[in-house]
């Protein structure tokens, strides 16, 4: 007997969950949501009434063809709690997004593919950046966002503003360095950080949900992450993580002024510079050999196994150099 329940079904189905345990103080519904890339998902918004801000979550990875009614409720009261937790105790006021001398304030740059992003790119201003888009958000730095929210600026904003390109660019390029300070941490560094994360989340699961840090922490934990590296760090060619501190959109900082430059006297090296996301870049000095083809693979390998598709940014590879301080695509 065919027991599969159709995307549709399943989002009704926990929208009247969801109405029936909210209220009727409060609006529920789905929308489709175009995000980066042109992946567009189903997101579900449960919104107080009179509240000019509400949560959204996305449920199109909690599908699947052959999930039963009972796996439907457990996601819905899930997504309940997830609701009560988010939910944002006082309206926002976003008022400066609409006049430009204070919303020019929080403009900040992210970079985007052009390839990808086709039909977006002509709705919003942008410059072009090899085969890269430079576009602009408003960033929204009050709590409890603190620059993890953000508005893209689209050309009817821009003909609200009396603006232009060129002006946003100036704009951005002043305050994302300001607004999203970046940094660059060694690769074995940031796996070990990932791998602890991860080793202290599975070990939580196995005393039932109960973390005892000191038990799995310090020095067993430090050991047994070292031995988790070792082997995957030893002949491996140095890399760096560039990105920013919110490790939002760090991508950018591969076009902050003078980073590139700094880091590359510091290193002395020329730098190869791999787009992992939009959200940071792997820089790998020159002098390691490696061929861009090889390079270019690591990426495109990254973007097809670790990255989510509205995460990708390109399947390139690009080159510093220290003599002409400048950073071209080479691949």
């Amino acid at each position: 007997m065919n027991t599969s329940i159709s995307f549709t079904s399943f989002t009704q189905s926990i929208l009247n969950h969801l109405k029936e345990k909210l209220g009727e103080n409060y609006a529920v519904f789905s929308h489709r949501v175009r995000k980066n890339n042109g992946v567009e998902l189903t997101g579900i918004v449960a919104g107080r009434k009179g509240h000019n801000t509400s949560p959204t979550i996305y449920i199109d990875s909690l599908y699947r063809e052959d999930i039963t009614g009972e796996e439907i409720k457990k996601i819905s009261d899930r997504l309940y709690d997830e609701f009560q937790a988010a939910e944002f105790e006082n309206n926002f006021d976003l008022s400066g997004f609409a006049e430009f001398k204070k919303a020019k304030e929080k403009l900040s740059f992210k970079l985007i593919s052009m390839e990808k992003n086709r039909e977006l790119l002509k709705e919003i201003p942008h410059k072009k950046f090899y085969n890269l888009a430079i576009v602009f958000y408003y960033t929204v730095q009050e709590p409890p966002f603190y620059g993890k929210a953000a508005i893209l600026v689209y050309n009817n904003h821009l003909r609200q503003w009396g603006s232009s390109v060129e002006e946003l660019l100036e704009i951005a390029f002043e305050n994302t360095p300001v607004l999203f300070p970046y940094e660059i941490e060694n690769m074995g560094d940031v796996m070990k950080k990932m791998l602890s994360d991860g080793l202290l989340e599975d070990l939580a699961r196995i005393k039932d949900g109960e973390t005892d840090k000191e038990l799995f922490g310090g020095k067993w934990a430090d050991e047994m992450l070292e031995q988790m590296t070792q082997g995957f760090l030893e002949d491996k060619i140095p890399m760096y993580v560039l990105t920013n501190k919110q490790k939002l959109y760090g991508a950018a900082c591969m076009l902050y002024p003078g980073i590139l430059k700094k880091f590359s006297e510091k290193t002395g090296e020329d730098l190869y510079v791999l787009p992992s996301s939009v959200h940071e870049v792997i820089l790998v000095p020159a002098s390691t050999g490696a061929d861009r083809e090889s390079l270019r693979e690591i990426v495109t390998d990254i973007n097809r196994t670790q990255v989510a598709e509205d995460e990708v940014l390109a399947d390139s590879v690009y080159y510093y150099s220290r003599k002409s301080d400048r950073l071209v695509w080479i691949s």
